[in-house]
């Protein structure tokens, strides 16, 4: 082997003390990416192939021009980790609370990150705590408390209004208020979930927190539709967008946590600058079909979505997919009968998680505005609420689901049927419970919590 040959194996091998899961381990072990499987499966590809590498480089494989390219990346490769070695030196010499960072869950979000919201309709900071929940910060040990785990997607999480005011919270302030001493009400709601994935979240956390009662609030047709919709993705171009944004998100993360200092986690998200960047290139991309969909919409709406005012997927919900509401009203639709299905596998073992770690489970029927007769402007199809109030199959199905897998059950429909104003509870165009909406949501659950003795003790 020539000299040039050992010189380049040198610095190959030089990098590789670097670039190996041992190294990760060492360096990322106390951050929240160390559980990111992509990166593991980074750091082995680059392992294998650094050495295989070196073994073509002994055999004299490879012409100078790639051999030159292979040294510039493992220089490149050694002067990033020689930063990230200085970025722990400083974590360890400055001993300043500020940039230390003890190892975090990552249950659902980034731990102690942020997210603010500022609309046309609502302003508010998401702030994330140590295990990756949006809610204040709690201990894994719940000592003497009595423990209930709120699962669910945006309307759980608390769209549009702060922590203390999502359904969670309001039910541990109502709770307490009647008697309910020790009473903790946890927030494990994620933006845009479904039963599917509220599942993958309790195969994590229940065991973890060891709730006395886990209730999962399934939102009337979208959990449903969701389940049908994310099994079965046909537009192609939405997969790739899908890949990149989440391959973006996991390198942003990486380097955030290779240079702690630099980039600190309590950085603020600005989630209406990205919606307002996805709902301009998407409408930019529409085909003619879309674009005259887009048309149809209230033209209050069409500014408030241009100008980042309304969550993406809801335009989504309105352009590709206009007929969901009256495909999964229906039991016999074939699309509905899969959904059906695969929400019963879900709620089956989310039952059984929560037998083998002794907590109940309870099935809560979040309502929507299409089966209660609430005014929320959004697409030419409101219309039919009406009907839909008057027809509404979503409910027999999901009590069906809740009785098959012998589940306690919760329904809010008719409560809020039976609310005399139909403005006042919901955002006008974005839709979510405003203050007020979430506070009657957790007021009627926590007197059916009471009313039928669900384990709630004094």
């Amino acid at each position: 082997m020539n000299t040039n040959n050992r010189i380049y194996s040198f610095f190959i091998i030089i990098a590789l003390l670097f670039w190996n899961p041992v190294s990760y381990f060492i360096f990322y072990r106390n951050t929240p990416i160390y559980s990111i499987e992509e990166i593991h499966i980074l750091y082995w590809t680059i392992f294998i192939c650094g050495i295989l590498l070196v073994y073509l480089i002994q055999k004299n494989i490879f012409c100078n021009v790639i051999k030159n390219i292979i040294f510039t990346v493992a220089i490149t490769g050694i002067l990033f980790s020689v930063f990230v070695i200085m970025d722990r030196v400083v974590d360890l010499v400055s001993k300043n609370e500020a940039v230390q960072y003890r190892k975090s869950q990552w249950l659902i979000f980034e731990p102690y990150s942020k997210a603010k919201y500022h609309t046309f309709e609502f302003d508010f900071i998401a702030n994330i705590n140590s295990l990756g929940l949006r809610d204040h910060e709690i201990k894994i040990d719940k000592g003497d408390k009595y423990r209930i785990l709120c699962f669910g997607d945006s309307w759980t999480y608390g769209y549009g209004v702060n922590v203390e005011n999502s359904w969670p919270k309001k039910l541990e302030q109502y709770l307490s208020t009647n008697g309910f001493e020790n009473i903790e009400v946890v927030n494990c709601g994620q933006p845009g979930q479904f039963t599917r994935t509220y599942l993958t979240y309790m195969k994590e956390i229940v065991p973890l927190l060891k709730p006395d009662m886990v209730l999962v609030g399934v939102l009337q047709l979208d959990d449903l539709a969701q389940l049908y919709t994310n099994n079965f993705t046909i537009n192609q171009s939405r997969v790739i967008e899908t890949f990149i944004r989440k391959t973006k998100s996991v390198l942003l993360r990486y380097f955030k946590y290779s240079f702690k200092n630099i980039f600190p986690p309590s950085r603020i998200l600005d989630v209406t600058a990205n919606w307002n960047k996805i709902t301009t290139s998407r409408i930019n991309n529409y085909n003619h079909w879309q674009k005259l969909r887009f048309s149809t919409l209230n033209d209050s709406v069409q500014d408030l979505f241009k100008n980042g005012n309304i969550e993406p997927s809801l335009l989504e919900y309105y352009i590709n997919y206009p007929d969901r509401i009256t495909i999964f009203n229906n039991p016999e639709h074939p699309a509905t009968k899969f959904a059906i299905n695969e929400m019963s596998k879900d709620l089956n073992e989310m039952k059984d998680i929560c037998y083998n770690n002794s907590s109940g489970l309870i099935f809560i029927n979040i309502p929507i505005n299409y089966f209660t007769g609430h005014i929320v402007i959004r697409s030419p199809s409101d219309v039919l609420n009406l009907y839909f109030k008057n027809n509404n199959n979503i409910d027999s199905i999901y009590h069906s689901i809740a009785n098959i897998n012998n589940i306690s059950y919760i329904e809010l429909t008719n409560h809020f049927i039976n609310l005399r104003n139909k403005t006042g509870y919901l955002f006008k165009y974005d839709g979510h419970p405003n203050e007020k909406g979430y506070a009657e949501i957790a007021n009627y659950i926590g007197e059916q919590l009471i009313k039928n003795g669900y384990a709630v003790h004094k």
